[in-house]
Order: C-alpha cells, then sequence, then structure tokens
C-alpha cells in the first residue's frame, strides 16, 4: 500500500455530522450492527481509515438486503478479509489476481458482483455498464461517493422492494411501479434521477429510465 494511503488522516473523505448514524439506522431494518474496531480486521494489509472508520461507527454485522435477484450482503469485519477470495486472490490456488488492485477492498456483493471501496479516492467502484463482474470488459468505475453512500443506496433499494407483495408480473417480468419506486428510492439518495436509473441497472433493474 502507498504510504500516502497508509498515513491519511483520519478526517480524509470524512462524512457530515450524523452521517454515520443515519447510515446504521438504514442498515440496521436489515440485521444487526455494533461498534467493531480494526484489530477485527484479520487482512494481511493495512484496514483503509475510511473502513475502519465504517465498522466503528455503524458497524454492520450479517447483514441481507432482498432486492431484484440475488440479496446484497454486508459482512462483519472480522469475515471481511474472507471475502476477498475470488477478486484478490484465486480461490483454488491463493495465488495473487494481477488485476486487483493493493487499494482495494470487497465491502459488501451481489451474488458475485463486488462494491470495492478504493482506499485512495474513498469511493466505491462496482463492474462497469451492466453486466456484471465476471463479464466485464473494462476496469470497474466509480459508482457512489463514499462506502456510507452505498449503504444508504442499497438499503433504500431495499426498503423500496420490499413494499411490493407481487413485484412481478404475469410474464415473471419486473412490474414498471417495482422498477419506478427503486428509481425514486435512489434518487433520494444519489440526487440524480439519471445516476439514480444507472445504479437501478446495475442492481438488476434493467429496464430503469
Amino acid at each position: 500500500m502507498a504510504d500516502s494511503a497508509r498515513n491519511a488522516p483520519e478526517h480524509q473523505h470524512q462524512p457530515p455530522a450524523g452521517h454515520a448514524a443515519a447510515v446504521q439506522r438504514a442498515l440496521s431494518v436489515f440485521g444487526p450492527t455494533s461498534r467493531q474496531e480494526p484489530l477485527e480486521w484479520t487482512g494481511e494489509s493495512p484496514l483503509a481509515p475510511e473502513l475502519a472508520r465504517f465498522y466503528r461507527e455503524v458497524g454492520p454485522e450479517w447483514i441481507e438486503i432482498d432486492t431484484a435477484g440475488l440479496p446484497f450482503l454486508f459482512f462483519p469485519l472480522e469475515r471481511l478479509w474472507d471475502e476477498q477470495a475470488g477478486y484478490r486472490w484465486n480461490r483454488r490456488t491463493g495465488a495473487q489476481l494481477v488485476d486487483w488492485n493493493e487499494e482495494w477492498t470487497v465491502v459488501a456483493k451481489q451474488g458475485s458482483d463486488p462494491f470495492i471501496l478504493d482506499g485512495l479516492t474513498g469511493r466505491i467502484l462496482t463492474a462497469p455498464g451492466d453486466d456484471g463482474w465476471e463479464d466485464r470488459l473494462a476496469d470497474p468505475e466509480p459508482t457512489f461517493e463514499s462506502i456510507g453512500e452505498m449503504a444508504l443506496a442499497l438499503a433504500a433499494t431495499g426498503i423500496a422492494w420490499a413494499r411490493w407483495d407481487d413485484p412481478f408480473d404475469e410474464r415473471w417480468s419486473l412490474r414498471r411501479q417495482t422498477t419506478d419506486s427503486v428509481v425514486e428510492a435512489l434518487e433520494s439518495v444519489l440526487g440524480s434521477h439519471a445516476r439514480a436509473a444507472a445504479v437501478a441497472r446495475k442492481f438488476g433493474y434493467y429496464a430503469a429510465v
């Protein structure tokens, strides 16, 4: 890890006052949260300051958020290093993968699609376009400005999804109203309709416009 990242001041990428409490409330709808300290990190590389702060102030444990397709998953800090397998290193051989940046940490997943914290910028990266991690043809792209914004977006999507007892039509396609409600929920977090629709498509709401 570069010295600039390892020695980054704790106030770098500092969220607004009260932001962590709002993120914790949003995630606690879906599972337990608790204060977790950096000593619980089992990784071979230093814990990014943003991630240390996130687990200290928000502290997701095992959290599962239902949505279209596979659920969003958060993990306790003591488990997070194990979740880097298949991204940072090959699951079968243990060899480090050459296309993985040392500053990246998988912080949540939807199926095999990772949400990646870039320790240098504090942003969250995802696979480019709508094709998913395994089918990507380019490097991951910035999707969220921070891990807190990502968590709020995932929670908002889960809440919008849960409103619908029957989100599918008779052909087992997502109803227009279901997709629209997810886009509206994401827009309330992200502040842009175009950005909300693009994120919704990444999440499996492919008709989002």
